[in-house]
């Protein structure tokens, strides 16, 4: 039987070495903080309208069992009113038609989406919903978004939308 050297581990252990360390190193060089900016805001200024949807780890809007409870939306909104005014939402399903009591309770006004696909009784819900949103809290929900990138997905044809944005237009104030 033939036996090995040690000296045949010593060059490629020393480059496995060199390896971990580099990698190691360049690991420890992406983590170290970063100076933010200036905000742009000044003293007392806030954010015109911010997105918001509320999940949270192991919270999906995938998932249609989803419910996102009022006190977890109060808590986020109590802390988005430091920075802003406005948050604008991208449907109702989940529990989100709970954002506009909570907003008015912070004082803040809602973009309101309306979110349709291809589920023509989801989105008869979804516009039920988001039409008695619009009339019940108007000093709340400031405009309505009718089919966030439905069209891109391809769920429904520019006519439809078209024809459910007028059948919203004509059952709220708000634009």
């Amino acid at each position: 039987m033939k036996q090995i050297s040690a000296q045949t581990f010593i060059l490629p252990a020393a480059f496995f070495a060199a390896s971990v360390f580099l990698v190691g190193a360049g690991w420890w060089w992406l983590g170290q903080p970063v100076a933010m900016p200036p905000s742009p805001l000044g003293p007392g200024e806030k954010i015109h309208c911010v997105s918001y949807a509320p999940f949270r780890d192991g919270q999906s809007p995938l998932d249609p069992t989803t419910r996102i409870p009022a006190w977890q939306m109060d808590e986020d909104l109590a802390r988005l009113k430091q920075i802003t005014d406005c948050v604008r939402t991208y449907s109702v399903q989940h529990g989100l038609d709970q954002i506009p009591a909570i907003a008015r309770k912070h004082g803040m006004r809602v973009i309101q989406g309306l979110w349709l696909s291809s589920n023509g009784p989801l989105n008869a819900r979804e516009i039920e919903t988001t039409v008695k949103l619009a009339n019940e809290f108007p000093d709340v929900i400031r405009s309505i978004v009718v089919g966030n990138e439905v069209l891109l997905r391809g769920e429904i044809s520019g006519t439809d939308l078209a024809n459910i944005i007028r059948g919203v237009k004509a059952k709220v104030k708000q634009p």
